[in-house]
């Protein structure tokens, strides 16, 4: 599965806004459905967690179907049509706290929408540089990647003893938007982690790592449906079993300069977001950069869910950004 559009935050690193058409008659033998045959579509009416999935059994395989004929392009017109008619039969509010399904770990399903795609390898694998994947923040910016697979984890920190104090209480996260301080210091039940796992392979020396980017989301109060997100950094890092010499004969050398231009988007990123890119790898080998001024807000960052059963879930962000998945 590749990467998926995200919601758009303004200058922020997972936003992949810019949309990129699939080649037309591109194959994929590494991209399968996880989540959907024919014969559960016709199951009788199953309620889970106060959602009933039968109503939107047909249109949700109609949805999948067209997903699929059209190369996962989630803009196709077939997919859009599909699209329609299912988030029609969706009528349940995601926020309220009975119904867990907003929760837990996804796989996208959609195709990726990073900036500046340079096509696809033979595998039909899309290909970016890894400067464009995460804004300059991690170096070298001009390694060719591609993707392989990319999952969405989402967790409510309240349920988590490991975000938990002595007393029961949620620690806050280090990093939260100034416009959203206040809610969430006030009350933290709804707090959930939003971590995005990119998984890429290096073209040049076929190593595989992951791009894991940090964030977190809230329900909006006063909007049904609706979550608001900010992002607060990241690292990458080398799956395990990879050379940890070529990995270090990468991203353990000598960074290169920046280009005018790239030097003056760090600027900005600095002064707007408080961004801090790495400075090259750690001890165990990864790279980690942070946000200390996140950009968020319930009118600035968030998407909204169309559609939602116990799984699949799809999204639609604040500038439009589609993104489907379905439960791991």
């Amino acid at each position: 599965m590749l990467i998926a559009k995200q919601p758009m935050v303004v200058g922020a690193f997972a936003s992949n806004n810019a949309f990129v058409s699939p080649q037309i008659g591109r194959t994929n033998h590494h991209h399968h459905y996880r989540h959907l045959s024919s014969t559960s579509l016709q199951s009788s009416d199953v309620d889970v967690d106060g959602i009933t999935t039968s109503n939107s059994s047909r249109e949700l395989k109609e949805f999948y179907d067209a997903l699929l004929s059209s190369k996962r392009d989630i803009d196709a017109a077939p997919v859009k049509i599909a699209l329609d008619q299912l988030s029609q039969t969706y009528t349940t509010d995601a926020r309220t706290t009975t119904n867990p399904s907003y929760d837990g770990d996804w796989q996208i399903e959609t195709l990726p929408t990073f900036p500046n795609l340079l096509g696809y390898n033979e595998e039909g694998d899309a290909l970016y540089a890894m400067g464009r994947l995460t804004y300059n923040m991690i170096k070298p910016g001009n390694i060719i990647c591609s993707i392989q697979n990319m999952t969405q984890h989402i967790h409510k920190l309240s349920k988590d003893p490991a975000h938990l104090d002595s007393k029961g209480a949620v620690i806050l996260p280090p990093f939260i938007p100034t416009s959203l301080r206040e809610e969430v210091e006030e009350d933290a039940s709804e707090l959930r982690s939003y971590r995005t796992d990119v998984h890429f392979t290096i073209e040049d020396n076929g190593i595989k790592g992951v791009l894991q980017i940090d964030g977190y989301t809230l329900p909006n109060p006063s909007e049904d449906n609706r979550y608001s997100i900010w992002f607060t950094g990241g690292r990458c890092y080398a799956l395990k079993g990879q050379d940890a010499k070529q990995w270090q004969d990468v991203f353990g050398t000598e960074l290169p300069k920046l280009s005018m231009k790239e030097r003056f988007s760090l600027w900005m990123a600095k002064m707007i977001m408080g961004a801090q890119p790495s400075e090259g790898m750690l001890e165990d080998g990864s790279l980690a950069y942070s946000l200390t001024k996140p950009i968020g807000g319930h009118k600035t960052a968030f998407q909204q869910v169309i559609y939602l059963d116990a799984e699949t879930r799809i999204t639609v962000g604040n500038r439009g950004t589609i993104v489907a998945v379905s439960r791991i």
